[in-house]
């Protein structure tokens, strides 16, 4: 399957988020949330599909490590400008799901329903926080394509 997903953009803004080996320790790979995203993002790159079906399920929901809360947030920005706005057709399987979902666990401590749509989504967020749902408004702008 052809998909327009910038992967080169998402693969560079993930790279910005990770801690690295000299503040980790040791890489702990896909039992980190950036990790998780990294592993993922190459195997939709190599297979040329957007879904990966069950991955949704292993988002590591126990990785505490403390996230630059920008580049997370950036992050984010660039994920919504990938998104398609499914509405009713949203699938929880979709890469950009998947990544916007393992950010939300590093900003808020779980994902966040999606219902397909960015603006729904970035009024939802206000809910949990409204700093952050203007800082990831913002970050959604300043990437637009």
């Amino acid at each position: 399957m052809e998909t327009d997903i910038n992967f080169n953009s998402l693969i560079t803004a993930v790279g910005k988020c990770c801690l690295s080996e000299q503040d980790c320790g040791t890489c702990s790979k896909e039992n980190c949330l950036v990790g998780y995203c990294k592993k993922n993002l190459l195997t939709c790159l190599k297979t040329g599909e957007q879904f990966i079906d069950g991955e949704i399920d292993n988002i590591p929901l126990f990785d505490t490590k403390v996230f630059d809360e920008k580049s997370i947030v950036d992050t984010i920005g660039l994920i919504l400008n990938e998104c398609k706005n499914c509405n009713a057709y949203h699938d929880e399987e979709c890469i950009i799901n998947m990544l916007r979902s393992a950010c939300e666990v590093i900003l808020f401590g779980n994902p966040l329903d999606y219902n397909g749509s960015v603006l729904l989504y970035i009024d939802d967020v206000k809910q949990y926080n409204t700093e952050l749902s203007t800082k990831i408004f913002e970050a959604y702008k300043n990437t637009r394509r």
